[in-house]
């Protein structure tokens, strides 16, 4: 006998029905793909990054496509009969995006405000950006993992999509209590489940680890984040108790982590890169160390502590392409996260500004590995134009765009599937996920958003600009 409240079965049918009206009201779609779109091609005339150098071959080259694979990056004039011809009139080829902290589920819309994801949407916006591969690092279990396999067999179009599924926490703590404290009754009964396991014991963790594996997660998730107001996290025993049980499966853990302590505690339990670099301090040496001597990755995601600190005064051309008029001046209208609780956290995010920059300096110092991550779809963080905020945001802080471009592509291509990763890179035998824009990013990022065309496994999509945009 079922142990289910009695109106659980009629909630869960308003939810799908929840979900169905929010199905008709998605916005445009931004990016297709032909039905008939060639997997082979030859791209004329460019400047091809080289993305484990940071910049730019010398000269123009010609790029041949061939069945989804790059067959040769030569000098131009290549002979390439019968191939469709795009002329790259010396604009600069790069290897697809890659976005490595991601939430594919959720919704960019203010803070505060209630609104049910268009995960097709959010895929598509993506694609449009030149985003070709994305780690959703945390959204509802096992759904994303369904929307991974319909991605992957081709019925639905979206980037190759990597995904951690739930965030692994304590009992109450991030980001449990967050959404027990801004989701209404009727979706948080249904959406804490799917998108936390809390655990209060090592064993509880190890089981919890378990029961996930079947959905075969490409990494798991832990929150070790004690927030503004000293919410429970993780004890360094669960922390290893969860990735001891991942290794031994083969399935690294990331580690989201708001300050010093919480950063080193992560490393030296085990985690294999961390979510964030503190997000409200200046990281401390010992933390650096640490972090340094585990050779760790650090997803630094400047950008959306700047997003969160209050309403937005300006947007990158490509965030007015990605997002509808309507949002973008909901996003530039003030907005609250609720209460004194979500006040105390604001103050916080903004009195991180600074540190979050100098993170970035103190770690480029220790040598220590630094990915590119957004942390879109969360409040303002647009998919796909959120990852070029965020390198712009990098460069701001100091890191060249070459080495910006290379965190990427190519060092994220290492971290998602190692030293032999078939992406991330415009070379002979590489998968023939490229972007081309006009202009040369490495000398000014910004040129970055100016996207002629993107190619995802060989077929050039059609992207889809908002009218105006």
């Amino acid at each position: 006998m079922s142990s289910e409240p009695c109106y659980a079965p009629r909630m869960r049918a308003s939810f799908v029905a929840l979900l169905a009206l929010a199905a008709c009201a998605r916005e445009p779609v931004l990016t297709s793909r032909p039905a008939d779109a060639p997997r082979s091609l030859v791209i004329r005339n460019v400047r091809v990054f080289d993305a484990p150098h940071a910049t730019v071959l010398d000269g123009p080259r010609d790029v041949v496509v061939r069945g989804g694979r790059i067959a040769g990056v030569s000098p131009p004039g290549v002979p390439a009969p019968g191939l469709r011809e795009i002329d790259g009139a010396g604009g600069t080829l790069l290897p697809g995006l890659i976005d490595i902290h991601a939430h594919t589920g959720t919704s960019p819309d203010p803070p505060g405000k209630v609104t049910l994801p268009d995960i097709p949407g959010n895929l598509a916006a993506f694609l449009y950006a030149g985003v070709t591969t994305v780690l959703d690092l945390g959204s509802l279990t096992p759904d994303v993992f369904r929307e991974r396999a319909k991605v992957a067999e081709g019925k639905e179009l979206g980037p190759h999509l990597y995904a951690a599924g739930p965030m692994f926490t304590a009992p109450g703590g991030h980001p449990a209590e967050i959404l027990r404290a801004t989701l209404p009754w009727y979706l948080r009964w249904y959406v804490v489940p799917k998108a936390t396991r809390e655990v209060a014991t090592p064993d509880a963790a190890r089981a919890a680890v378990a029961a996930l594996l079947p959905e075969r997660p490409d990494v798991l998730k832990i929150a070790v984040d004690t927030g503004t107001d000293d919410v429970p996290r993780l004890s360094l025993e669960a922390i290893k108790a969860i990735t001891e049980a991942g290794h031994e499966a083969g399935v690294r853990t990331m580690a989201h982590i708001g300050n010093s302590v919480e950063a080193a505690d992560a490393i030296r339990g085990g985690v294999d890169a961390l979510a964030h670099a503190p997000w409200r301090e200046e990281i401390t040496d010992e933390a650096v160390a640490v972090i340094a001597a585990a050779q760790k990755p650090v997803v630094v995601t400047i950008a959306i502590g700047d997003l969160l600190e209050g309403p937005r005064k300006d947007f990158l051309p490509i965030e007015r392409q990605v997002a509808s008029p309507k949002l973008i001046d909901a996003l530039m209208a003030p907005s609250s996260f609720g209460g004194e609780a979500g006040e105390r956290f604001r103050r916080a995010v903004v009195a991180g500004h600074e540190a979050r920059r100098r993170n970035v300096t103190k770690l480029r110092a220790a040598g220590i590995t630094i990915l590119a991550g957004s942390d879109a779809c969360n409040p303002g963080d647009l998919p796909g134009a959120g990852l070029h905020l965020e390198l712009t945001r990098l460069v701001e802080a100091g890191m060249p765009p070459g080495e910006a471009l290379r965190a990427a592509t190519w060092e994220n291509a290492r971290f998602l599937a190692g030293g032999g990763a078939d992406f991330g890179e415009v070379a002979e035998g590489k998968r023939a996920d490229l972007v081309l824009v006009e202009g040369d990013p490495v000398a000014d990022i910004a040129d970055l958003g100016r996207i002629k065309q993107v190619i995802l496994d060989g077929a050039v999509l059609e992207r889809h600009p908002r009218p105006g945009s």
